[in-house]
């Protein structure tokens, strides 16, 4: 047999074992067409062939990126499979040597698929030179947000607000403050409700600040020389995004916390792209001093990402380090005198710690409602915390809130009283009860690594309108009545035809993808551009209370762009400061 006839034999083989093992994982495979099968396996194929025409392109590689590679090939395909997999009660009947196969053939077919898009993105190559592009254009390349956005506002006029966005509201009309909002962004909205006292005025600044992250994306991205049309492209979907074009309207700290993360991640680009040059201009200095105010004051977490992602430039980019440090370190010194005497001349209150207990509680949860192993010295010190038949009665495993605000049964100051005693009772339990405790950790974070939505889970997506009978009166007049139900449409639709639109972890694992592209092409300070992200997730991990997808809302919004920033090749860095930058 010719040598070439061979290889398409085998490859073909490839290419049904894989869409075999594909359908099974989703469905009885005694269900799917034997046309679908055929379909999906030359699909596959083509996959496979671009796949292992990049083998001669890795060979070219250095000797770290291969080995990156080998890991990067091995980890992020079970990642997916892990992501992606339903219940599978059809597969999990099977013998094991079956279900092993679907689980290999499935991994594969992901291993084929990610290294077809790398070689397709390696082989693209850009002018290594930027173009002068006008700053005026960051307002041309905001249009589709701001069309989109305010096309949904006067949909839902005057806006969305949940019961969340209320208590804030109440807090920035009052100024009585409580650490429970970021304090800074609700005196923020202060000042803009002084302006207009209408959710409307607090949905614009959202527009403006989304829209000039997607307004300097598009900017940036032409200075690079990316083909304007890809851009347009990339920007209408980011406007179109159900997720982008309905959370812009809703009235949460989140969605200015993630577009200051957006902001804060395009920085990065430039500095990364630039080889740390762009840090030689005070311009530029000075959107890193208000972006990263934004990051560290619109959520709490936002502090430790700036302070760490901070570290980290000054780090690799050593040689500008006098331009960058000085207003780096008043930053931090503000953020420590607005966070201790001025909150305390305002009598901000602390709070709760309860926001930090997710996971043990519901770890804890889980380990007395499976009967798990327990002393009773153990079992009454969880008693007291929370009533035995309550935990049984109260706990789901995606969301702690059922818990934390059973104010009448849940005494957390037993908690408070004695953290040791707690720490040391949780940490006993987890030893005792390994594979519960596991089980229940996966759950409660299904929302950030879980592409599939659990079938006994939830997602919190998004509302239309301002929570009914709430104390300020405020209500959501219909201005058109086609354009709300064209824009509720929209929104439904979407749900029900692409549920992943609403999992964080299919935006991260695309963002990852093409942040080890840029890597590939340019060298590990790529992965910089992760950072901000990356650090904001996995707090959200440790603290996670709910599955709702604002938490993560950040990494929808910078996936787009890590894209396109995949083609681009970035400048070397420099070895000295040059005097006429």
């Amino acid at each position: 047999m010719p040598k070439n006839l061979l290889r398409w034999v085998i490859i073909s083989a490839l290419g049904l074992y894989f869409s075999g093992s594909l359908l099974f994982f989703f469905m009885p495979i005694r269900n799917a067409a034997i046309w679908i099968i055929l379909l999906l396996a030359v699909v596959l194929v083509a996959f496979i062939y671009y796949a292992l025409r990049f083998w001669p392109m890795l060979r070219e590689l250095p000797r770290g990126k291969q080995i990156s590679y080998a890991i990067f090939g091995t980890l992020f395909p079970l990642f997916i499979a892990a992501s992606i997999r339903g219940e599978q009660p059809y597969l999990t009947d099977n013998h094991i040597i079956v279900i092993l196969a679907v689980w290999l053939g499935v991994i594969l077919a992901v291993l084929a698929i990610i290294t077809a898009v790398v070689y397709w993105c390696l082989s693209v190559t850009l002018k290594p030179f930027e173009t002068r592009v006008s700053r005026w254009k960051i307002a041309l390349y905001a249009l589709p947000s701001i069309v989109v956005s305010t096309y949904f506002l006067v949909a839902f006029y005057p806006g969305a607000m949940t019961l969340d966005s209320l208590a804030q509201w109440d807090q920035a009309l009052t100024h009585e403050y409580t650490d429970w909002h970021p304090v800074v962004h609700t005196m923020l909205l202060s000042v803009l409700l002084s302006i207009w006292e209408s959710p409307a005025m607090i949905a614009i600044f959202q527009i403006v600040l989304i829209s000039a992250g997607t307004g300097i994306a598009g900017w940036s991205l032409d200075q690079a020389r990316i083909p304007k049309p890809f851009i347009w492209i990339a920007l209408i979907l980011f406007a179109l995004s159900p997720v982008h074009a309905i959370s812009s309207i809703t009235l949460w700290k989140d969605v200015a916390y993630s577009a200051a993360l957006l902001l804060f991640t395009l920085l990065m680009y430039m500095i990364v792209r630039s080889g740390g040059r762009v840090l030689m201009r005070w311009p530029f200095i000075a959107g890193f001093a208000v972006t990263g105010f934004m990051v560290m004051f619109f959520r709490h977490n936002g502090f430790p990402v700036f302070l760490i992602v901070t570290a980290f430039v000054l780090i690799m980019y050593r040689p500008y380090w006098m331009k960058l440090f000085p207003v780096a370190a008043a930053m931090v010194f503000i953020y420590q005198i607005v966070v201790n005497p001025v909150y305390t001349a305002l009598d901000v209150q602390p709070s709760d710690p309860q926001e930090m207990l997710a996971l043990p509680t519901q770890q804890i949860a889980a380990i007395v409602t499976e009967d798990g192993d327990m002393t009773e010295k153990q079992r009454d010190y969880v008693n007291r915390i929370f009533p035995i038949e309550k935990w049984h009665e109260k706990y789901n495993p995606y969301s702690v809130d059922s818990i934390k605000f059973s104010w009448g049964d849940y005494d957390r100051f037993t908690i408070y009283d004695d953290w040791g005693r707690y720490a040391r009772t949780y940490l006993h339990l987890v030893k005792q009860n390994p594979d519960i405790a596991a089980s229940a950790l996966f759950k409660q974070t299904s929302l950030i690594w879980q592409i599939n939505e659990p079938e006994d889970g939830y997602t919190s997506k998004y509302t239309t309108h301002i929570s009914r009978n709430n104390e300020f009166g405020l209500v959501n007049p219909v201005l058109n009545e086609d354009r709300k139900m064209n824009a509720f449409n929209y929104l439904k639709n979407a749900d029900e035809s692409i549920p992943f639109l609403w999992r964080p972890a299919f935006y991260t694992a695309l963002a990852l993808l093409f942040t080890y592209i840029a890597y590939l092409r340019n060298g590990w300070r790529a992965w910089l551009l992760l950072l901000p992200v990356a650090l904001n997730t996995g707090a959200v991990f440790v603290g996670i209370p709910a599955q709702d997808f604002r938490y993560l809302l950040a990494n929808s919004m910078i996936m787009l762009p890590m894209v396109l920033i995949s083609f681009v090749k970035f400048e070397p860095q420099a070895t000295e400061v040059l005097d006429d930058e």
